[in-house]
């Protein structure tokens, strides 16, 4: 081929380029509907991940609360209703003491929530060094002798008084009766020094006072089979109850506890999943994301923009999933999802046929 034809061969082909009109991705079908189909794609993963999270946690507190039941959080704001009968509620409060709790046999009382009696005796005890040696001191309860590699000459008599709790009769926890129970699990322990003065006249002949306890014996020359009685209570102070509610009353449940100050469910409760947060902004985020998705496949249909449309669309797309989730755990929740879904497509077909007949119009 010659010089001169490969040059004019040459000239052609770039007078063809310059003519070829540049491609603009922006007037491109597949371009929108891609950009359409990631958006809705997103949104519906977005959908899928916040209302999974939500039904593993309220199908964990329905587990907790047993069948027939729910867990309720009432918080500050306790009051009995008998909607509430049968159900696991969490309160937060501090109990007021309706009755004091009393120590009948040594007729002493306090204004606390639990009054507590712990009983030790002066007895003998092993401990092992490589051997056996014996010492006598105050221990609660008593220790089986029985058990002592050596029990010849380290017996421990019978003890005498049994330790025992003294819950308050009578407590309230904003507008429910708080269980004598519950009240046994308040953790807490504050010294209580004996009123000698109330003791009954054959056990003030029988114990002395010496700071604050009581003594069979003498305090400061104690022997083999001498008794110390000594008193605690348990303060009102504020607690969270997670309880049956039981005609006004709060009551133990399997899942029942008490602990001290303002505690979560999720403290209260270690095999609750995580309770998810910014459900709602999620599903906000998932709804504009389907609309946006919408749009841009309604974009590639050569269709004008029509905003309620995408959104109609688009809230339609992001109920499905709720729909059909939330149905096998609630019906009556699944039920209403499926109604929002039939009226937010209706919206969108209504939507869809108005702008066809536009449409049509138009080009008439």
């Amino acid at each position: 081929m010659k010089p001169a034809t490969r040059r004019i061969r040459k000239q052609l082909q770039q007078q063809r380029r310059a003519a070829r009109a540049p491609r603009d991705w922006r007037s491109s079908a597949w371009s929108w509907r891609a950009a359409g189909a990631v958006l809705v794609l997103v949104a519906l993963l977005l959908s899928w991940r916040v209302e999974s999270s939500a039904l593993r946690y309220q199908q964990g507190l329905r587990n907790v609360a047993g069948a027939g039941a729910s867990l309720v959080n009432l918080g500050r704001n306790a009051q009995p209703s008998k909607h509430l009968q049968g159900d696991l509620v969490r309160v937060v409060g501090t109990p007021q003491v309706i009755e004091a709790p009393r120590d009948p046999d040594f007729n002493q009382s306090s204004s606390a929530l639990l009054l507590r009696r712990e009983v030790a005796m002066f007895q003998w005890q092993q401990v092992n060094v490589g051997y056996p040696i014996y010492e006598l001191e105050w221990v609660h309860g008593r220790v089986d002798s029985a058990a002592f590699l050596r029990p010849a000459g380290h017996v421990n008599p019978a003890l005498p008084i049994a330790s025992m709790d003294f819950p308050a009769p009578r407590v309230r926890l904003h507008g429910f009766i708080l269980d004598a129970a519950l009240v046994d699990l308040v953790p807490g322990h504050d010294p209580h020094p004996v009123d000698a003065a109330a003791l009954p006249p054959n056990l003030a002949a029988t114990f002395s006072d010496y700071e604050g306890d009581l003594y069979s014996g003498n305090p400061q020359q104690p022997r083999l089979g001498d008794v110390r009685l000594r008193w605690s209570t348990v303060p009102t102070q504020e607690i969270t109850v997670l309880a049956r509610v039981n005609d006004g009353r709060l009551t133990p449940a399997s899942a029942a506890g008490v602990q001290l100050g303002d505690r979560s469910l999720g403290d209260l409760l270690p095999q609750l999943p995580p309770r998810p947060y910014g459900l709602w902004f999620g599903r906000v985020v998932g709804w504009l994301l389907a609309a946006l998705g919408m749009a841009l496949l309604l974009r590639a249909l050569r269709r004008g923009p029509d905003p309620l449309l995408a959104l109609a669309a688009g809230g339609a797309l992001m109920l499905l999933l709720p729909a059909v989730l939330w149905m096998t755990f609630n019906v009556w929740l699944g039920l209403g999802l499926l109604a929002a879904l039939l009226l937010t497509l209706g919206v969108a077909i209504w939507r869809w046929r108005g702008g066809k007949i536009a449409l049509r119009r138009a080009q008439q």
